[in-house]
């Protein structure tokens, strides 16, 4: 139920002798709650400009702690200042104070201030005496479609609601009364009369049947357990902190399962990529490479595109076209359909290890997303999931992810390898220290590498890791005995005038290496790459 214009009017009967008087000297807000507080600080005035949840009613919970505060510039003008009226619209939901607040002179002004509890026109307005807005809680310029709400221009209420003492249109009830008045067990004349008196009796109302939260309202529901309220701050507290924490569990049940479902479906686009990948026969790369090998002398001008059919190594019956292009030689061609082969097989054997565990992943999303539909899960287990659902979201490792790739040699030295032009130059000069490794393929674009050694004698193992990340991550990774320099940091330097990443060093030594898949799958580096893909 909204804060109902019953309700107000019952809150406003017993305003009348508590609120004109009060000295306020401090105002906070967290977000959509605004606490008034007291001169003497026992009387806390709680205004709440959520939407579902607006309301105002004094309250004894405790201060929001000043690590949560927000620094509101209208709520610093507005303090301090002295409630001289109060007066509440028939059947609306804002509510009129005159204020007084000290000029710069210590002089008296007379103010307004408007407390707009309607909808999602939940407001907190300051007003001078001709009614132009002085300041506001939540601003709407004139740009903006709607209602205008900004300094200098003059206040404009929140539409007029219909008195239904004056129509007695059913339409014009709010919205309790009209579920009430449905059911035949009360009359105009008594709904008015108790209007005008304004003294209701509030009552808890808590649903016969179903799991329905209990409400407060002025009069007695059928289908609901009624019981009369003694302190109606206390229960209004109660009862909205109960429905703020199920608002708040549903908002973190939603994002839990939006970002669950993300998961998933980036999980099983994943395999659907890589069952296809997997189906893939490296024998017909080889078997191509065969052919292009036993026919190669039938290719003697290679400037010219050349087309020849030839029988299959493995189906006689059938022919395969061989077409040779320009620039090309069938030896190129046959060592290329080799190293794609061997790229498959590498990938084959890789997918056939990082499948299972996507499955696995996919299967425990399944269950999870049964255990949050449930109705008594735990607020503390849905935050606890959905804060490790966050962290382990693409944007968020994005977001947080360290700089550089990073892997671990056999002796255990760190190794660093830049991702870009801009991360190599960093990596090289302003995190890599003068004695440790630095390694780059000979003469090709690639990624710096380097062993964090510091001063230490590296193994030729912990070498020959840092050369095979320098060769699988660069343009030469998939040819064979690639060079590779490696020399200490302290001996590389920036070539002169040169985009960032490119380097002159000395004293360097070379070692040949042909890519290792177990080494690099030892390393972590095939599963990282094809995490990335």
């Amino acid at each position: 139920m909204p804060f109902d214009a019953l309700l107000l009017r019952a809150l406003e009967n017993r305003w009348q002798s508590q609120i004109p008087g009060m000295h306020v000297d401090q105002a906070m807000s967290d977000k959509d709650h605004i606490w008034l507080v007291g001169k003497q600080h026992s009387q806390q005035l709680l205004i709440v400009l959520a939407p579902g949840l607006a309301r105002m009613h004094w309250t004894t919970g405790l201060l929001p702690k000043k690590s949560i505060r927000t620094m509101n510039p209208f709520l610093q003008r507005l303090v301090p200042f002295e409630i001289m009226s109060l007066e509440v619209p028939p059947f609306e939901r804002w509510i009129k104070m005159e204020i007084i607040q000290r000029d710069d002179f210590d002089q008296p002004q007379t103010r307004f201030l408007i407390v707009e509890l309607a909808g999602h026109l939940t407001n907190l307005i300051l007003l001078d005496q001709e009614h132009r807005i002085l300041d506001a809680f939540r601003k709407i310029a004139p740009s903006r479609p709607g209602r205008v709400v900004w300094p200098g221009h003059t206040y404009q209420p929140p539409p007029v609601r219909n008195n239904p003492c004056q129509t007695h249109n059913q339409e014009d009830l709010t919205p309790w009364a009209k579920r009430l008045y449905t059911h035949g067990s009360w009359s105009w004349d008594k709904f008015c009369q108790d209007w005008q008196q304004g003294t209701y009796q509030v009552y808890r109302l808590t649903p016969l049947q179903g799991t329905a939260e209990p409400e407060l309202w002025v009069y007695p529901m059928p289908g609901y357990e009624a019981k009369p309220v003694s302190d109606l701050d206390s229960a209004l507290d109660e009862l909205f902190r109960a429905r703020e924490k199920s608002q708040q569990l549903k908002q973190m049940k939603a994002q839990l399962m939006r970002l669950w479902s993300e998961r998933a479906q980036h999980l099983e686009q994943r395999l659907v990529e890589y069952r296809t990948q997997i189906l893939a026969d490296p024998a017909q790369l080889r078997q191509l490479g065969d052919l292009w090998l036993a026919y190669q002398y039938n290719f003697k001008d290679h400037a010219a595109p050349h087309t020849i059919e030839v029988p299959s190594l493995v189906e006689w019956e059938q022919t395969v076209k061989l077409t040779l292009p320009s620039g090309e030689t069938p030896l190129t061609l046959a060592e290329s359909h080799y190293r794609e082969a061997r790229k498959q097989e590498a990938r084959k054997k890789s997918l056939s290890q990082l499948m299972p565990q996507i499955e696995g992943e996919l299967a425990l999303l399944g269950q999870q997303i049964e255990i949050l539909h449930q109705d008594q899960v735990s607020p503390e287990w849905v935050a606890q999931e959905l804060q490790s659902a966050h962290r382990n979201s693409p944007k968020h490792v994005q977001e947080t992810s360290q700089p550089y790739r990073r892997f671990k040699s056999q002796s255990g030295y760190p190794l660093w390898v830049g991702r870009s032009r801009e991360e190599n130059a960093q990596l090289t000069f302003r995190d890599a220290r003068p004695d440790d490794m630095w390694f780059h393929v000979k003469q090709s674009p690639g990624s710096h590498v380097i062993l964090g050694c510091g001063k230490a004698n590296p193994t030729l193992e912990d070498l020959l890791d840092a050369a095979e990340l320098a060769v699988f991550y660069s343009q030469a990774s998939q040819s064979s005995m690639v060079p590779v320099d490696y020399t200490r940091r302290k001996f590389v330097r920036k070539r002169p005038h040169a985009e960032p990443g490119q380097v002159l060093y000395r004293q360097e030594k070379t070692l040949y290496i042909t890519p290792d898949v177990h080494r690099l799958k030892k390393l972590g580096a095939v599963r990282e790459k094809l995490a990335q893909e």
